[in-house]
């Protein structure tokens, strides 16, 4: 059985799943493949695809990122960026959720009564973690995981495992790391839009060949805020 909880963070609430002591699933509520949960509040589902989103008048998707100035302290702005006008304030319109419920993450919902008490720990590390990432205070993950999937998606979510913090890689860079080649790079593309979860195995860090942001399945506005977190700048 899947057990699953609602916390807040800075970019929407999210939903965890586990089977037991290791995270399933990490999803924005309202991306398209977000399971449905029996009791779970309504929220307007991002539309228009992993590729959609305008700002400034501009497609996101076409937006680069590069990294800011290597003097700059990232840790001291991580706070900053998440507070940003651009993509930041046009996502908060587009979940639906509040201010305050979407900066606080100091409260879990558990969805099902009879979660396990090892579960609930799990889910309350990974809430911790989350605050302590979206903080500026955390840089790596500690949840353990169980990933289900084929061994193609298994081999990609292997390996944007290995995309550091404050680092970008392509498509076709995913590819290879996966034990494939850079000609891989549209299916590997498909695999990286299956993450379940999100964040954790960093998807976001993934740009296009020429350094494009292309998409994301939690909404490119997000992806915009966790690179900016993460000491990027968008040009």
């Amino acid at each position: 059985m899947t057990f699953h909880a609602q916390i807040a963070s800075p970019l929407g609430p999210v939903l965890l799943c586990s089977e037991g002591a290791c995270l399933s699933g990490l999803y924005f509520i309202g991306q398209s493949d977000c399971p449905v949960i029996n009791g779970m509040p309504a929220y307007k589902p991002h539309s228009g695809g992993p590729s959609a989103g305008m700002m400034d008048g501009l497609a996101i998707k076409n937006f680069r990122a590069s990294k800011r100035d290597a003097e700059a302290d990232l840790f001291s702005q991580a706070a900053a960026c998440l507070e940003q006008k651009g993509a930041t304030a046009d996502l908060q319109a587009n979940v639906g959720a509040p201010d305050a419920a979407s900066a606080e993450m100091s409260e879990m919902l558990l969805m099902q009564a009879d979660t396990p008490a090892a579960t609930v720990a799990l889910f309350e590390r990974t809430r911790k973690e989350l605050a302590e990432y979206f903080a500026g205070q955390r840089q790596t993950f500690d949840i353990p995981l169980a990933l289900s999937g084929t061994v193609f998606q298994k081999k990609v979510w292997d390996a944007l495992r290995t995309i550091s913090y404050g680092q970008t890689v392509s498509y076709g860079d995913v590819a290879r790391t996966a034990g494939f080649s850079a000609q891989h790079s549209r299916p590997v593309g498909a695999a990286v839009g299956r993450n379940p979860i999100t964040i954790i195995i960093p998807c976001h860090r993934v740009l296009s060949g020429t350094g494009t942001l292309t998409g994301y399945t939690g909404g490119l506005e997000r992806k915009v805020a966790l690179l900016e977190l993460e000491g990027f700048a968008l040009q």
